[in-house]
């Protein structure tokens, strides 16, 4: 039993450093990615920045190639998860949407890096991302059709559900990629944080109103019980 215990406490404990190791090791590849994109950073670039030999670094990893296809694959489940879940309650649109655009934006101000490595490998062609588009299509199906739903209802004006997503998701995205335009012409200091608030405000009204929906939505009165 002891023995059992020894070599369950020293794989428990190899397993925490690899894990360890591997979460520097994405976010040396996640930094260089973004700037460079997958063709301009090399396996010394990723292994340097993460503090470790060239040889340590293919230890863990195949290939840079498959490290890229691994932080975008995080990317993409990060996303599934501020979208329009299905689990949530819909039935006022204009609480969904101003939700979503929320998470979105708070998901790019919090991960800048990730969003300009997914742009990057949009500009690139997106001949990675491709292949996970395929995981991610039912989930972004389903926002569509809770979007429709709204239309049929009357509870929005006609859109094209496909159209609205993209248009948030643009607006939301654009303070991540075009931060360096967005503090030049708005007069922000490099030093001072962008006000969120300000902005998510600004997205939201707009696209609530473009849908025909009040901003800030009619707070609901509690039933007389």
């Amino acid at each position: 039993m002891l023995e059992e215990r020894t070599v369950d406490a020293r794989s428990a404990a190899f397993a925490e450093r690899r894990a360890g190791m591997m979460d520097r090791i994405h976010a040396a590849g996640l930094e260089q990615f973004s700037r460079h994109g997958l063709q301009g950073t090399s396996t010394q670039d990723i292994a340097a920045r993460a503090g470790i030999s060239k040889q340590q670094l293919h230890y863990y990893i195949e290939s840079k190639e498959a490290l890229y296809e691994s932080i975008l694959r995080r990317t993409m489940q990060h996303w599934a998860h501020i979208g329009l879940n299905v689990d949530e309650d819909h039935s006022d649109p204009a609480v969904s949407l101003a939700r979503l655009v929320q998470r979105k934006l708070d998901f790019t101000f919090e991960h800048p890096q990730v969003c300009r490595l997914f742009a990057g490998e949009i500009l690139s062609g997106g001949h990675v991302i491709r292949r996970i588009w395929k995981d991610g299509q039912p989930s972004v199906d389903a926002a569509a059709a809770l979007v429709q739903s709204w239309v049929d209802a009357g509870k929005i004006a006609p859109i094209d559900p496909m159209y609205l997503l993209f248009h948030i998701w643009a607006l939301t995205q654009h303070y991540a990629d075009y931060e360096a335009q967005v503090r030049f012409f708005a007069r922000w200091p490099d030093a001072k944080p962008l006000d969120r608030d300000a902005i998510r405000a600004e997205i939201t009204a707009l696209v609530l109103r473009g849908v025909g929906l009040e901003h800030p939505p009619k707070k609901r009165r509690a039933r007389a019980r």
